[in-house]
């Protein structure tokens, strides 16, 4: 029943991706035009700040003070022997996965990949403007680029939207906390859109780099805390042995090792491939080959890890009659 349950969320979370990059799409440029016209000089300048790069307290910068406080925590978990603290250990890895997966794994290849340019180069500068699903006029071979989709900013926004399902997910939890994490999600897409329409009036995004910020960190959340991670199926082994799962140690952050071997093949494989079609050097041959080959072997080390961590959340049933 739980898993049903779970398919029919992410059925529905892809349905509602599906509808909202449609309806963006449609008005995307009109629509970013005019918040760049409009723009709110405080927003603009809050969300588009840092205190960690020597400026005044900006947008983001609660989201790195969680991480910095998520991380330490999930240290003490795997160093200390407090129960109470060792049960937060999968939600604390679960937060962690996220920001890497969904705030630099997903963000960064795509950026790289597509090669959209952003609003104020287009509107102002003379370059094409592309949809956000078609390749656009950046490529490696010009160097160092500041791809427009997604919207890192909103990524790193939707990190502090983990926590509703931390909430209303997790087995267990009463009826009060569950009503907190939607409460809080709601919350968090709320403060993750006023992220990304500061950046829209800054003309440093497109509204759809917005839209599919959120919409993939979404997904992402959702298939790590169910389907990878199986955060539930953890505090359920709790709630049934009085222990957590015998895993090995920080396999969450071992898992996204694996994994970004996976990402930088698949990019450098979609590059080469891109550079072959566009007539550049053959050169783009063996970074496709290279990518490709990167991307399989870490991919197999990643399933084989991953194996073991499934022993782990589902040993064996030992028969002592």
């Amino acid at each position: 029943m739980q898993e049903q349950r779970t398919r029919r969320g992410l059925l529905i979370i892809l349905a509602g991706a599906v509808i909202t990059m449609v309806l963006s799409t449609r008005v995307d440029y009109s629509w970013t035009v005019f918040l760049g016209e409009h723009r709110w000089p405080f927003l603009v300048k809050v969300m588009g700040q840092t205190v960690f790069e020597g400026e005044s307290f900006g947008g983001v910068d609660p989201v790195i003070l969680f991480l910095i406080t998520v991380t330490g925590v999930y240290y003490l978990t795997w160093k200390t022997q407090r129960e109470k603290l060792i049960r937060w250990r999968p939600h604390l890895g679960f937060i962690l996965t996220c920001a890497v997966v969904g705030g630099i794994y997903v963000v960064h290849s795509l950026k790289w990949i597509m090669g959209r340019a952003r609003p104020e180069p287009v509107i102002t500068g003379g370059l094409p403007f592309t949809e956000w699903f078609t390749f656009g006029p950046h490529f490696v071979t010009e160097g160092i680029y500041r791809g427009a989709f997604p919207s890192g900013h909103t990524a790193e926004a939707m990190i502090l939207f983990t926590l509703a399902y931390v909430f209303a997910g997790t087995p267990g939890h009463s009826i009060g906390q569950r009503v907190f994490g939607w409460c809080w999600g709601v919350a968090a897409l709320v403060y993750a859109s006023a992220v990304g329409i500061g950046r829209c009036m800054a003309l440093s995004h497109w509204l759809t780099d917005v839209t599919g910020a959120i919409v993939l960190s979404w997904i992402a959340c959702h298939v790590l805390f169910h389907h990878v991670l199986r955060v539930p199926e953890q505090i359920g082994y709790v709630h049934t042995h009085g222990q957590l799962p015998d895993t090995p140690p920080v396999w969450e952050l071992r898992l996204c090792g694996y994994l970004l071997g996976v990402v930088l093949g698949g990019a450098a494989g979609i590059l080469g491939l891109r550079g072959i079609g566009l007539g550049e050097s053959t050169g783009f041959i063996g970074l496709a080959l290279a990518g490709a080959l990167l991307a399989l072997l870490a991919a197999w080390r990643m399933a084989l890890f991953y194996r073991r961590v499934r022993r782990g959340l589902n040993p064996p049933v030992v028969d002592n009659g």
